[in-house]
């Protein structure tokens, strides 16, 4: 992820985060995943979105 307004498809947000594309959806539908915008009828991530989003579900474990 260079450009931090670069628009990923959600195979690439799936392959980033090492999930199936059908996970994905189901995370948006219960409203769990990185936030996507929707341009016509395609689905897309902001890259720094999807970066944050990761950040933010950083947990420690002991």
């Amino acid at each position: 992820m260079t450009n931090q307004n670069e628009l990923l498809t959600e195979a690439d947000v799936a392959a980033t985060l090492r999930i199936s594309v059908r996970t994905l959806r189901r995370w948006h539908s219960l409203r769990k995943g990185p936030p996507r915008v929707k341009i016509g009828r395609k689905i897309h991530y902001r890259s720094n979105s999807v970066q944050r989003w990761i950040e933010n579900s950083e947990t420690i474990d002991a």
